[in-house]
């Protein structure tokens, strides 16, 4: 990166601006020469189009800091993985906006209330896969930023833009003179990934449109309620299934209306679209209060305002313009989800079916805690500690609606998709944290109850004290991963003096003791008798009848983040230890079986890709070749994140490949979620600055970093640090931590 170099430019221009304000101001600088003469808007470094290519599923649409509603260009096409938030940069076919989206993730789900453009007579133009109204795009005619999206269709001369609240989508349709403006709204859509099975429509005026669209698809049942209103009055034809219906109702499995407005060149039409997860009042309502007036230059204005002061709580100071970029986008990403899920007035579906109100906090949901607990929810607590109470809460509501806190919820559904009980880390470190006002025995009730069911193989864990491999598939990641999750309730136990569960919660958190083969080095499968698997590969993958979980032995043995110590002991000692990490960075990449395309991100059999290994870089911190995990998470920051569409190494799994890319940004990172440490790596910026509450300020700074060197001291608060972490404590006091670095 030539950080030296790029300095000394840097301090060149500032001295130049100083004698000549006026004649610098006035050149056609480069951008190097702004950065460094003006602050940049912290919006102008988010390029919501990074993801959106090759295996990271991002979208591109509009939404606010954690919103409701992320009202996005759809060109699903049939079901294919790479489609599963609706949108793919390297397709150009367009089918309409829809108002929720998954990021992120590896399965498709949602795409819910959609809205197309169109000029044709309906439904012509359904001449394509998918066998739905369409246009198509040049992709210079498409423009993200943050909060806002937009396209230009250039056969039907259309210019659709997209921007939103937190709980109203808001489109804004400048039509040429080809034909009549029509707006198809679609019910039924999505059907590959979220199978409709109850819409509904009634027209309430010329200028409004109700209704519901209840699914079911990766969420079992799924209801989404809505109030649209219009800027102009519309004509309108109601349609099940594409055969025109009667009346100003509909109600059936697939639905549609097309409205139809005045022909006239350079139409606009501004339409308000609220959504509910409770009602159609509750969606009307929450338009009254979020987007009363048919301005959307006034609700675009606000939601980058939002995101602007969402952004601007981590201020970056450095030249390297792409680095900022990544970084910032990062950001964006991380800031997605979790969804809030509660109406302006405290409504939402439960996760009983039933609906309920949120009193005096809001509800979230679309929590990924398998891949989220490890960085996402420790970064919350830095940048959003206001927040993260909120995120308590409704997990502890689903806990009190459905019997077990959430694994995967989506929208009030449990997937079980992944393993773990991980709402259990994130909810003791909050706690640990002093972030929530959810006793501390009614987060120990919880975590008890969900360590304590009897599938996904816990009641074997409680019987044997590992999984056996025959009697329980991915025995060797539930295992480990239990016992994480175990350690976290001993510590919330000890916090609150409960000495029984703490030594009870303490023994099932060694349990990766009985897995490790020390005579190969890995952790390995046994059945119910103590006996090692037969035929074992490290290099072996097929989570759907092996003993991992998207991931292979190589990936998994290095989960133990609780015990690190411990871990290196069972490899013989830390040379032993080190020799394995370096293995496992250089050994050939190739892999055997059914290898899921999730293991992606290769260096070795280090798969940046999936979520397993993001801790493992951090693990070099626990030795004194700490250097090597410096160069490793340099070259995954170079290799795995590019700010490009096709720019992420895998799946953002809703927010966590970004926020390993944050943190490691800022130097540190959460090998064990909730300690309460960062463990340290290297810092990417000249200085980064964390705005805290009540007016303090973190500042990370380092000194003689050329990108080549490594770290050889580090301050806190002018003091030198003899350890290898910070504490979430020290961080939120305010201060100042400086990497120096080896000359």
């Amino acid at each position: 990166m030539m950080k030296k170099s790029m300095a000394c430019l840097g301090a060149v221009f500032v001295l130049l601006f100083a004698c000549n304000k006026e004649q610098v101001a006035t050149e056609n600088t480069s951008q190097l020469q702004t950065e460094n003469v003006a602050k940049q808007d912290v919006l102008s470094y988010v390029d919501p189009f990074i993801g959106t290519g090759g295996h990271g599923h991002t979208f591109p649409g509009a939404t606010v800091p954690f919103g409701m509603v992320q009202l996005s260009p759809d060109n699903l096409t049939k079901e294919r993985w790479d489609w599963t938030s609706g949108y793919h940069y390297s397709d150009s076919t367009l089918l309409g906006f829809s108002h929720t989206h998954l990021s992120g993730t590896g399965v498709g789900d949602l795409l819910d209330i959609l809205v197309m453009p169109f000029v044709s007579s309906y439904p012509q133009n359904t001449d394509n896969e998918m066998k739905h109204l369409y246009a198509t795009y040049q992709k210079e005619d498409e423009q993200a930023s943050a909060g806002y999206y937009s396209v230009y269709l250039s056969e039907p001369d259309i210019k659709a833009e997209l921007t939103a609240s937190a709980r109203v989508g808001v489109h804004r349709y400048t039509f040429g003179n080809k034909g009549t403006p029509q707006l198809l709204v679609d019910l039924g859509y999505a059907q590959n990934y979220d199978k409709a099975v109850d819409t509904y429509f009634k027209v309430e005026s010329d200028t409004k449109l109700v209704g519901y669209r209840k699914s079911s698809g990766w969420a079992k049942f799924q209801p989404v309620y809505f109030t649209m209103e219009f800027s102009q009055p519309f004509n309108y034809q109601l349609y099940q299934d594409k055969t025109t219906v009667s009346g100003d109702t509909v109600q059936a499995e697939k639905t549609e209306a097309v409205l139809s407005f005045p022909q006239s060149a350079g139409n606009s039409i501004t339409v308000k679209v609220g959504i509910s997860y409770a009602s159609i009042d509750g969606a009307g309502k929450n338009i009254a209060l979020e987007a009363p007036e048919f301005d959307f230059e006034k609700t675009k204005l606000a939601a980058e305002n939002l995101w602007r002061n969402q952004l601007n709580k981590i201020e970056v100071k450095d030249s390297d313009k792409l680095s900022k970029t990544k970084f910032y986008t990062a950001l964006y990403h991380a800031f997605i989800a979790p969804h809030l899920f509660s109406d302006a007035n405290g409504e939402y579906y439960g996760a009983d079916g039933k609906t309920h109100k949120a009193d005096g906090y809001n509800r979230y949901t679309l929590f990924s805690l398998w891949d989220t607990f490890r960085a996402l929810h420790p970064l919350l607590t830095i940048t959003n500690p206001e927040l993260v109470d909120d995120l308590v809460k409704s997990m502890v509501a689903f806990y009190d609606e459905a019997g077990v806190l959430p694994t995967w919820d989506l929208m009030s559904n449990e997937t079980d998709v992944m393993i773990g009980y991980h709402a259990v880390p994130v909810l003791v470190d909050a706690y640990l944290k002093g972030l929530t006002t959810v006793s501390g025995e009614k987060l120990l009730e919880a975590s008890k109850t969900s360590a304590m069911q009897n599938r996904f193989g816990i009641d074997l864990f409680r019987k044997y004290g590992y999984i056996p491999s025959e009697l329980e598939v991915e025995a060797v990641s539930k295992t480990l991963e239990y016992a994480y999750d175990d350690w976290a309730i001993a510590q919330l136990a000890k916090s609150l003096d409960k000495e029984k569960d703490y030594q009870y919660f303490s023994k099932r958190a060694q349990a990766y003791n009985q897995l490790f083969d020390a005579n190969v080095g890995f952790m390995r499968g046994k059945d119910q008798h103590g006996r090692w698997v037969k035929n074992f590969s490290p290099t072996h993958v097929d989570h759907r009848t092996t003993d991992y979980t998207e991931a292979n032995a190589w990936q998994y043995t290095w989960f133990v983040p609780h015990d690190v110590i411990g871990l290196k002991a069972l490899f013989g000692g830390e040379q032993a230890f080190i020799n394995k990490l370096d293995q496992l960075f250089t050994v050939s990449s190739e892999m055997e079986g059914d290898v899921s395309p999730d293991i992606s991100g290769l260096i070795g059999q280090y798969a940046h890709g999936n979520e397993p290994c993001h801790h493992i870089p951090y693990l070099y911190a626990f030795t004194q070749q700490k250097w090597k995990g410096e160069a490793r998470i340099k070259e995954i920051r170079e290799r795995m994140y590019r700010a490009e569409p096709d720019g992420l190494a895998g799946n953002d799994d809703v927010g966590q490949m970004s926020s390993w890319y944050v943190l490691s940004a800022l130097g540190f990172y959460p090998v064990n979620p909730a300690d309460g440490r960062f463990v340290f790596g290297t810092p990417l910026f000249e200085q980064v600055t964390i705005k805290l509450a009540d007016n303090k300020e973190f500042v990370i700074g380092e000194q003689g970093n050329t990108g080549d060197n490594f770290v050889d001291a580090i301050k806190l608060n002018g003091q030198s640090l003899k350890r290898h972490y910070l504490t979430y404590d020290e961080v939120m006091a305010g201060g100042s931590l400086s990497f120096l670095f080896q000359q």
